[in-house]
């Protein structure tokens, strides 16, 4: 981690409530366990200057002008709820890239939707993705770089949450081994400069707990990504969130989430809106139904 990077988490943890040093130790944890992301939160002061505030952040990484290289857009198959905007980030030195929108075999309708044109290393487009559909997109100077995103405008309300995911109620792991929910709590006031504390629990369709984690946010909505990693059968990472000066933007966790196919539940609850707990429960669950590769299946 580079003096830059410790400098603005130092400077994040020093403006935190005493929340709990829980929350400030996982918060620590995330940046060892994602460094690269991190880094990311270094750009965020120019994406504040033009009043943008990006959920998710989709990189181009080192050798991605290659076509041999393992990765090109990571992840290059991405599934949000409606109204999330997508920071890609060039991080390829010495490379121009862009970000659009069609398929390199139909050029002549490429762009139509959004066009980063040449973005330099280290700089970044942005772009929020506001109706449902599939959104193909590639880079027109190495055109094997390539990217999806799949959106949804599927919303579900409960007593104090609405619920948004990128792929609706469902989940075809087949189709999406990601998904992206952004839980908005609707039950109490907008939360202006007080810190929220969430825990989100997975459980499986025999209701035992998958994972069940906390997290915490500066803007009231909370955006957690799933992705489901069968050969990660041994071990859960959690990291995040996508920016981290301020704290903004995605948490991810990775891992073999989504053994069998059957009816999951997600559980959303608020344990602390700043240094206070609620005085009743804020907890929603919510149904999902999943569809798992067939060797998956019991």
């Amino acid at each position: 981690m580079n003096s830059r990077v410790r400098q603005l988490q130092c400077q994040h943890l020093s403006i935190v409530p005493t929340a709990a040093s829980v929350v400030a130790l996982f918060i620590l944890t995330t940046i060892i366990v994602a460094p690269n992301i991190a880094d990311a939160s270094l750009g965020l002061l120019s994406l504040l200057s033009e009043g943008v505030t990006p959920t998710y952040i989709s990189r181009i990484p080192p050798g991605a002008a290659f076509e041999g290289n393992l990765f090109h857009y990571y992840p290059e198959d991405i599934a949000i709820p409606a109204g999330t905007t997508i920071a890609w980030f060039n991080d390829d030195p010495g490379q121009l890239h862009t970000v659009t929108s069609g398929t390199p075999d139909d050029e002549a309708n490429g762009g139509k939707v959004f066009n980063s044109g040449g973005i330099p290393y280290t700089s970044f487009f942005q772009y929020t993705f506001e109706e449902a559909g599939t959104f193909d997109y590639y880079c027109a100077i190495h055109p094997w770089i390539t990217g999806t995103a799949t959106v949804s405008s599927a919303v579900e309300q409960g007593q104090y949450f609405e619920i948004r995911s990128g792929t609706g109620p469902t989940l075809n792991l087949t189709e999406n081994d990601r998904t992206m929910f952004d839980f908005k709590p609707i039950a109490i006031p907008p939360q202006e400069t007080t810190p929220i504390t969430y825990n989100v629990s997975l459980l499986a369709p025999n209701r035992q707990t998958v994972f069940s984690e906390s997290f915490f946010v500066l803007n009231n909505d909370l955006q957690v990504e799933l992705i489901n990693n069968a050969t990660a059968a041994n071990g859960l990472s959690v990291y995040g969130p996508d920016f981290s000066d301020p704290i903004t933007g995605t948490y991810h966790i990775m891992g073999y989430l989504f053994e069998t196919s059957g009816e999951y539940a997600i559980r959303v609850e608020i344990i602390a809106i700043g240094d206070d707990q609620p005085d009743e429960r804020i907890v929603d669950e919510f149904r999902m139904q999943v569809t798992a590769p067939p060797q998956q299946s019991l």
